[in-house]
């Protein structure tokens, strides 16, 4: 499920004012070689980070500003709440055949995740699929071109060139982006939605 979703002005971050304010301990697993600063349009700077298993608060704290419409691009379904199933399965993960890029404001002095961008692979089809939110405040602003890009290219470090993810028929936004970072993409209907398939 791949999707942009809509902005409002908000606070940047520097990396020293993230790093700061982060526990202590990462994830013995963590890799900390994917952290970076992305400069948006606005001058703004973000901190780019692996998810970590502690960040299921700040997952819900996305969510819970996201406007229903961009949820329902995100999960093509109506949603009210993430369960601690959906929690664990976003934030555990083995940082290779299955990896989350995060993007980390500063608001109101404490860290916020404003994006995430993610893949998965999936066994059974030995493809990964692909997706991507933007908090409605942060879009327009570069952020999920860039975290789409950082995360394919993560993916394909890992030895994934293949990517899947269903869109809704409307979403012209992402089928711009796509065009626009030169992936090979193909769009199939499926059940009243856009099967897309990336090869990069």
């Amino acid at each position: 499920m791949l999707l942009l979703v809509k902005p409002k002005p908000g606070s940047g971050a520097s990396r020293r004012q993230v790093r700061k304010n982060m526990p202590g301990t990462f994830d013995e697993d963590y890799p900390p070689k994917y952290e970076s600063l992305l400069t948006l349009k606005d001058g703004r700077q973000v901190f780019l980070r692996p998810i970590r298993k502690t960040d299921g608060n700040l997952l819900i704290d996305l969510f819970n500003k996201m406007s229903p419409q961009s949820l329902y691009l995100r999960f093509l379904w109506r949603i009210d709440a993430l369960s601690a199933e959906m929690i664990h399965h976003f934030t555990h993960l083995n940082y290779s055949s299955d990896f989350a890029l995060v993007a980390v404001a500063q608001e109101d002095a404490r860290d916020a995740i404003i994006a995430v961008g993610r893949y998965f692979f999936d066994s059974k089809d030995g493809i990964s699929d692909l997706a991507v939110a933007v908090r409605d405040d942060w879009q327009r602003l570069g952020l999920g071109k860039s975290l789409l890009a950082k995360t394919v290219a993560i993916g394909k470090e890992h030895g994934f060139s293949h990517f899947k993810s269903m869109m809704d028929i409307q979403n012209k936004t992402m089928r711009r982006l796509l065009l626009e970072l030169g992936y090979e993409v193909k769009y199939s209907l499926r059940s009243g939605f856009y099967e897309v398939d990336i090869r990069v």
